[in-house]
């Protein structure tokens, strides 16, 4: 049978290989909902848009229609330019005019521009439903991925647990209390390794009495500082 020393850092090792397996477990829906969550911006910023090109068709239509009853308010002053009665009344018909016509040009312009949007938004539809179809793609190609990885990654846990269970059961039955309590407390977080007469954890340095416990016995020494099992490495 292995000694105390050998076993702790067998525990040790495997818990903290369980520990990082089950992080990377946990990880896998963070990461697919990332996934997601792009394919779901990448869509709206299509569905935004669609909606821009159709406010911008449904604005010029709007002022197209005004930009006609414009001109033909214009031609009905122009009309009314013949029969005015006086002075006063033919100078208001022309300041009307006059400001009928710079609403058109004013119109114009803005349908001009108007337009141009509307080219500029047609144009990068096709490229947005391109990448639309390429983020879903790379998130089922994920989710796929992800499905394989997190079966793998179950299997490996389920021997590591499996490892870590037969080692457990060499410990001594002296110091196994000790043991599950402090490992029920802090997991894999309740040992360290001793280096150079250093507990690896809190870089706290520990006698030289628990020192050659550890190295001629490999007795059950705790750090003095942080609580947890310490261990001399390989």
């Amino acid at each position: 049978m292995a000694g105390p020393a050998a076993i702790l850092r067998e525990i040790h090792r495997l818990r903290r290989h369980a520990k990082d397996l089950q992080t990377e477990i946990n990880r896998l829906p963070l990461l697919l909902k990332a996934q997601q969550n792009k394919v779901a911006r990448q869509e709206e910023i299509q569905r935004e848009t669609q909606e821009n090109l159709k406010r911008l068709k449904v604005t010029a239509h709007d002022k197209e229609v005004t930009l006609r009853t414009t001109h033909q308010q214009i031609a009905k002053h122009q009309k009314q330019l013949n029969e005015a009665a006086g002075k006063k009344e033919y100078d208001a018909l022309q300041a009307e005019i006059a400001a009928d016509r710079k609403k058109c040009q004013q119109l114009e312009d803005e349908i001009l521009e108007g337009m141009v949007q509307t080219e500029e938004k047609t144009a990068q539809l096709p490229e947005l439903e391109k990448a639309v179809k390429r983020t879903r793609e790379e998130c089922a190609q994920f989710e796929r991925d992800a499905q394989g990885r997190q079966a793998s990654l179950a299997e490996q846990l389920q021997q590591v647990q499996q490892q870590l269970k037969e080692v457990e059961a060499t410990m001594p039955e002296n110091i196994r209390q000790q043991y599950d309590r402090l490992i029920n407390a802090k997991g894999e977080d309740a040992m360290s390794a001793v280096q150079g007469r250093t507990c690896t954890a809190c870089n706290t340095e520990i006698t030289a009495q628990m020192y050659n416990d550890l190295q001629l016995t490999g007795q059950f020494v705790l750090c003095k500082s942080c609580g947890r099992i310490l261990y001399l490495p390989e």
